[in-house]
């Protein structure tokens, strides 16, 4: 989450990315400077105020995912979307992580099962889970096996474009970056600028594109992080070796 979507979050009496007509919490005091103050947030008041924020124009279309830690906030959340006047769209997906199974005992809560990370300490913060996708864009690239545009069919000229490659495995569609935007928009690209995800135009498989975008930026920008990725441990020595 952004600085900017945090303050939305947290101001949600007076965030501008939020209708007027739309608002849910309303200031009733006001600071010494004459600024509204902001209300005592809440469990209620905070999901309700996100499930809104993921509504608006300004953040609906943001390659967001919901995780949660705790069963009573998870709860407040579905009777917030059951109570919603409108969904937020089906493609944010939602995560629950509640941590280890616990047993009491002489009323203290013991930890099941050895303990291992879970909650935000279990959340990726690298580049791991896109290895195969980005070993196999580095074989496209790196012999030239761009081909035709997947969209257009324009032969795509190597290192003369910003091209990107289907996320699927076995797949090395690659197209424009424009070609697969107007694509996965379809026929929301008068209204929408941002894609979010569709099908593949060789392999019909689903792709997505924040995932697409990120593998783009690591290839062009991120070779550090890439020879991180991509380096191969080293073997141990044996018991005994010289």
């Amino acid at each position: 989450m952004t600085y900017g979507n945090r303050w939305a979050l947290n101001n949600p009496h007076v965030s501008l990315h939020i209708p007027t007509d739309s608002r849910i919490t309303i200031p009733t005091q006001t600071k010494r400077n004459g600024q509204p103050k902001r209300p005592r947030h809440s469990v209620k008041s905070i999901i309700s105020n996100l499930h809104l924020l993921l509504r608006v124009p300004s953040f609906r279309r943001w390659p967001l995912k919901l995780h949660f830690f705790t069963p009573e906030v998870h709860k407040a959340w579905a009777k917030c979307c059951e109570d919603a006047t409108e969904p937020i769209r089906t493609t944010i997906p939602v995560y629950t992580d509640f941590g280890p199974a616990k047993a009491t005992s002489g009323g203290s809560s013991i930890p099941a099962g050895s303990p291992s990370p879970w909650g935000i300490h279990a959340l990726p913060i690298d580049y791991v889970s896109m290895k195969s996708y980005v070993e196999k864009t580095i074989g496209v690239y790196t012999f030239e096996r761009e081909g035709d545009c997947v969209v257009c069919g324009e032969n795509l000229q190597p290192g003369e474009g910003l091209y990107a490659t289907c996320s699927n495995t076995g797949c090395e569609g690659t197209g424009h970056i424009s070609c697969w935007s107007r694509h996965l928009l379809g026929s929301n690209a008068e209204e929408d600028i941002i894609p979010i995800s569709g099908r593949c135009p060789e392999c019909n498989g689903e792709v997505t594109w924040a995932d697409m975008m990120t593998e783009m930026s690591l290839r062009l920008r991120g070779q550090k992080e890439i020879s991180k990725l991509l380096k191969k441990p080293r073997k141990k020595k044996s018991a005994g070796a010289s």
